[in-house]
């Protein structure tokens, strides 16, 4: 038996790994062919590499350090630093080109915003736009975990030191909680004309998004008191502000939303924590380690 959980548990950190990595890493040629992105929905992010667009995308482009030939309808923005923009035959852009070290041709009436450059005022502020809203999501997950933090510090104290002691466990537990999610929905979802879904879908969706905040403050939590915690009593006695549950949370905050920011792998990563996040959750009981039953006593004489 435990020589099954040892294989097992590795076995599916692997296929988690690879599930996340086919979900937000873009697929492309390997070398330095053209890369023919595979999937038509979501944020498309290529470095060191020429993209083309040969069927409609929903979502933005962004090439470092590439050109980008346009072929099909692209709905949302292309950004491109370091190479030149083509659009071809049915190639539309739905939002803004932005680009910088490069030319652009064949835009002429194909695009619905505007073409920047980000050497002009205008360029920059529009790619600072887009920055924008990564920066106020960040400040409202600020905002929620001190909240969370100052009226259940200790449960997010307990799930802390077991996201960081039981890694696989979270992560293991994380992905097929996801995964329920995912299903239960589905099933609910063919509930909603006897009109019984529609609760039950409301219901799930508080519980996921519940599950999802405590526990992204939990790895908040985790990721500081890494970086961040004294490792003895004396530096703990030194200091004077950088020290208890508020302040690893603000430091785990500020690391992650950093992340965050870096354009393909801030999704990864904080795709990542996500999943852990609500392994924790739900493996601690929300912090309060409560059996997920009623325990049974022998009665007392």
């Amino acid at each position: 038996m435990r020589k099954a959980t040892r294989f097992l548990v590795p076995a599916t950190l692997l296929a988690a790994i690879a599930m996340l990595t086919v979900l937000f890493v873009p697929i492309g040629a390997i070398g330095g062919e053209p890369v023919r992105p595979a999937t038509a929905s979501g944020d498309q992010y290529l470095f060191g590499r020429d993209a083309v667009i040969a069927k409609p995308l929903a979502g933005n482009l962004q090439v470092y350090g590439g050109n980008a030939y346009i072929q099909a309808p692209v709905t949302g923005d292309v950004l491109v630093f370091g190479g030149d923009i083509a659009l071809r035959d049915g190639g539309r852009v739905g939002g803004n080109i932005i680009y910088a070290g490069g030319n652009v041709s064949g835009a002429d009436g194909r695009v619905a915003g505007r073409v920047y450059s980000l050497a002009t005022l205008p360029g920059a502020a529009a790619t600072l736009q887009k920055t924008a809203v990564v920066v106020s999501l960040l400040l409202a997950w600020l905002v929620v975990a001190v909240v969370l933090t100052l009226s259940s510090g200790r449960e997010v104290r307990f799930s802390s030191v077991e996201v960081r002691s039981s890694v696989l466990h979270c992560f293991a537990l994380g992905l097929v909680a996801f995964t329920s999610f995912l299903l239960t929905a589905i099933v609910f979802s063919y509930l909603v004309p006897f009109v019984i879904g529609i609760p039950l879908l409301a219901a799930l969706s508080v519980f996921a998004i519940l599950t999802k905040v405590y526990g992204m403050v939990t790895v908040f939590h985790a990721v500081g008191t890494l970086v961040a915690a004294p490792r003895t009593r004396e530096q703990l006695m030194a200091r004077r502000w950088f020290r208890g549950d508020l302040a690893m949370v603000v430091i785990g905050v500020l690391i992650l939303g950093g992340i965050r920011l870096i354009p393909g792998i801030g999704a990864i990563v904080w795709g990542c924590a996500s999943v852990f996040g609500v392994g924790v959750a739900l493996a601690t009981k929300f912090g309060r380690r409560e059996p997920a039953f009623l325990a049974w006593r022998e009665a007392e004489a």
